[in-house]
């Protein structure tokens, strides 16, 4: 029995998947994506083509099917990409869709981050290596890093929990409408310059559709905000909401009620003052007396004298 031609069986293969293509086309059926548009292909019901007539696939669809088989190789036998064909620099960690990650991934990469924060001697260091940090999947979605705004000259660091779509944006912390309140608590509040504080995020990239950021993502990220804090020498920390205070604090689940109003001190010395996140005082205006007694703990904690004293 003589051998079957492999040019002959990719030719009519090509033609039958050129008409199945034709066919799903026309039905607007998804699932097998045609090597070339199929725009222009009549639709049920439309003048250029009879309702009960299937078209057949664009000129050249054939081709470009058997061409796609004759050069197509088994998953198993390609080789892997490396560095430069991936786009990765060498010894960047892939990035992960989320939720994907286990328990010791998570470990790994933290730990992976936290080295790498490590070896940064400056801040404009950390922040160069935090633009290419791969280590979540939030690096997939972000248009940009978003690091830090200010030099936090007066030892005091606000620490929000992530990026939103603005900050995403522009690449710097708090500038839309909670941020221009942030600004008048420093500015008006703190008889301060924005730009003499600091002000930071827990996670350095935007979640998707502004979610709460995830446990591993805050796992993952928090390296980067810990040698941020180291390098700028903060005295004070101001976390803003429930999510970065109760980071911060090691309190996930505590109320924001329960954390706010007083000092907490960190082993190292750092005093971390709670307060409401701007974006909730822009909803709960009769909040913000509460919030400025916070600020006037944490100017006493930073030795800022209080306007009017």
């Amino acid at each position: 029995m003589g051998h079957a031609d492999p040019q002959a069986e990719r030719a009519a293969l090509a033609r039958a998947l050129a008409r199945e293509l034709g066919r799903r086309a026309f039905h607007g059926e998804r699932g097998l994506a045609p090597p070339g548009p199929l725009d222009s292909l009549p639709r049920r019901g439309s003048d250029a083509g009879d309702a009960r007539t299937v078209p057949s696939a664009p000129p050249g669809t054939e081709q470009a099917v058997e061409t796609s088989l004759a050069t197509s190789q088994p998953e198993s036998g390609r080789p892997a990409r490396g560095p430069a064909e991936s786009g990765r620099e060498p010894g960047a960690m892939p990035p992960k869709p989320q939720g994907e990650l286990t328990p010791a991934e998570v470990d790994d990469r933290r730990a992976a981050v936290a080295a790498r924060a490590a070896r940064a001697g400056s801040l404009d260091e950390l922040r160069a290596a935090v633009a290419d940090c791969t280590a979540c999947g939030l690096c997939a979605s972000r248009t940009q890093t978003v690091f830090m705004d200010g030099t936090g000259s007066r030892g005091v660091v606000f620490v929000g929990e992530a990026p939103g779509e603005q900050e995403d944006r522009t690449g710097v912390p708090f500038v839309g409408p909670a941020g221009q309140l942030l600004t008048d608590i420093v500015t008006k509040g703190m008889g301060l310059r924005r730009e003499e504080v600091a002000i930071a995020n827990v996670l350095k990239c935007r979640p998707p559709g502004n979610r709460d950021p995830r446990p591993e993502e805050k796992a993952i990220c928090t390296p980067w905000l810990e040698r941020q804090l180291e390098l700028l020498g903060a005295r004070v920390l101001i976390p803003l909401g429930k999510h970065a205070s109760g980071h911060l604090l090691g309190t996930p689940d505590a109320s924001m009620g329960s954390m706010r109003g007083r000092s907490h001190q960190r082993p190292d010395g750092t005093q971390v003052i709670p307060t409401y996140h701007p974006a909730y005082l822009l909803r709960n205006p009769g909040d913000k007396r509460l919030c400025w007694a916070d600020i006037q703990v944490a100017m006493d904690a930073a030795g800022i004298p209080r306007p009017g004293r």
